[in-house]
């Protein structure tokens, strides 16, 4: 009987002591995987950095075919009218623009467009850009689109703020003028009401002196 009361107290230390050691070297294992040398702190901050350092920009302009507002930052164009991607990689760390970047604009159906880079406007300022003329018969409503530059092999990206109303749209033919339109329409409605109203008031105020007793 003491044998065996003996027997099981050796094998309970026994295993006590295996499953001591197994947490133990268990957790020395998390310890040494948080745990980083400054040179490999250092390492994975420079990596981080140099992830970070790539930034792109980009927005729609009316292309030079719209003579009166060429060059103006818009994001809602007619079927049948150009517009112009533009787009700019720069180097955060120098503000500088990385001029071998290669860039892309692809819309939300898939198609994609090479954008080509060089200066613009009277500052000469250096931006990859490609036209797009809209077909007559494609879809009418907001357009995603995505602009990819790739630098040292690498893929970095822009997109436009998820807000519907300031997303690039497609309207029909006409929509623009016919919403101009509507517009000076109500303005000029809302101008006669007015000048009503004032004429009204005009009329029910006392002239001076009447009413006093």
């Amino acid at each position: 009987m003491k044998g065996k009361t003996k027997g099981s107290l050796f094998v309970s230390a026994l295993l006590a002591a295996l499953i001591a050691a197994g947490c133990t070297e268990e957790e020395v294992k998390v310890v040494d995987t948080e745990q980083s040398t400054p040179e490999e702190a250092e390492t994975t901050e420079t990596a981080a950095s140099e992830e970070a350092a790539v930034i792109v920009k980009g927005d729609t302009i009316n292309s030079h075919f719209q003579a009166d507002a060429v060059c103006v930052v818009d994001s809602r164009f007619e079927r049948g009218h150009s517009l112009v991607f533009r787009a700019n990689v720069i180097d955060s760390k120098t503000n500088a623009t990385i001029e071998d970047a290669k860039v892309k604009v692809v819309l939300g159906n898939g198609e994609e467009y090479e954008m080509k880079m060089g200066p613009h406007g009277e500052e000469g300022t250096i931006l990859w850009t490609v036209l797009w003329t809209i077909p007559d018969d494609f879809p009418t409503g907001t357009l995603d689109y995505k602009l990819i530059a790739e630098v040292d092999g690498k893929e970095y990206t822009h997109e436009p703020f998820n807000v519907s109303l300031s997303k690039l749209t497609i309207l029909e033919k006409g929509a623009e003028e016919k919403l101009t339109a509507e517009a000076k329409a109500a303005a000029e409605a809302k101008a006669k009401e007015e000048a009503e109203g004032g004429g009204e008031n005009a009329e029910q105020q006392p002239a001076d002196g009447e009413g006093d007793a």
